[in-house]
């Protein structure tokens, strides 16, 4: 099992229209730029982009990674925000429907929430979870259903017309609570038309946070009693502007210590 993975965080300026086709074509165009980096995981921002299962499960085929798309899934007569993950063979993994759906969502574009319930998904570097924007750094269940699932890092892909500023904030509340990596993925700074209407996505900010790499329980113990703040947890935070950026993130620390953290400070954990 991999202790180190590769990840791409795709921090792309959507076209101001969510349902754009363009912006597959834009997803694509920034998928070439992971080409022969040796990939495990590619992810996007919510809504981004929106829409093209085929073209995206092709690309994780001839990457060879696993990828995480913002794409809008129709059942029945329901629209719903889903963070929608392939495998390296582009086979469709696993979806998470995001729960807790803002108004803008819901008269905007017409979005039904989902049903709360979030899963961890098995790949062959370890189990991750997908939840979508505020269901993760918002409130502490989406979290804690993934980490007693025994996942060892969630992808968080967002878009903020207001908060980004909490976001990494609430992330990082996340990760110590469960003690586990987090890469956060936002748009770039840009303007979305929403019913008609302009509002500004206040962009960028993309990161990575995790709990630092110790080897031992020696180690582990010194670094515990040490323990004053977890802001070094921030290894990685992208500017405003479109980018693809690759980041290693370690998981041998969560598999190794993430009982003995819990035990220490009492959590009550599975």
């Amino acid at each position: 099992m991999k202790e180190n993975i590769r990840v791409a965080i795709v921090q792309p300026k959507p076209y101001p229209e969510f349902h754009d086709p363009k912006n597959l074509g834009h997803a694509l165009l920034m998928l070439e730029k992971c080409r022969g980096q040796s990939l495990d995981v590619i992810c996007f921002p919510e809504y981004f982009p929106f829409q093209g299962e085929e073209e995206l499960a092709q690309a994780a085929r001839q990457l060879d990674a696993y990828i995480v798309a913002g794409l809008v899934e129709a059942e029945s007569d329901r629209l719903y925000n889903t963070a929608t993950l392939f495998d390296r063979k582009g086979r469709l993994l696993g979806r998470q429907r995001k729960r807790n759906v803002g108004v803008l969502e819901r008269q905007g574009l017409g979005i039904t929430p989902g049903d709360g319930e979030f899963r961890s998904f098995t790949t062959d570097f370890g189990k991750i979870g997908i939840p979508v924007c505020i269901d993760f750094w918002g409130q502490p269940e989406a979290g804690k259903q993934l980490a007693d699932q025994g996942a060892e890092i969630v992808f968080n892909m967002s878009l903020f017309p207001v908060l980004r500023g909490h976001w990494k904030t609430g992330a990082l509340v996340r990760a110590f609570d469960n003690f586990l990596p987090v890469v956060g993925v936002n748009t770039a700074d840009y303007n979305a038309m929403i019913g008609g209407r302009r509002y500004h996505q206040h962009g960028g900010g993309s990161f990575m946070i995790q709990p630092p790499k110790m080897l031992d329980k020696t180690e582990f113990g010194r670094w515990f009693r040490s323990l004053d703040t977890v802001k070094d947890w921030i290894r990685l935070e992208l500017d405003a502007l479109e980018k693809v950026h690759f980041v290693d993130v370690n998981l041998s620390t969560v598999r190794r210590f993430r009982r003995e953290f819990w035990n220490r400070f009492g959590f009550q954990r599975v």
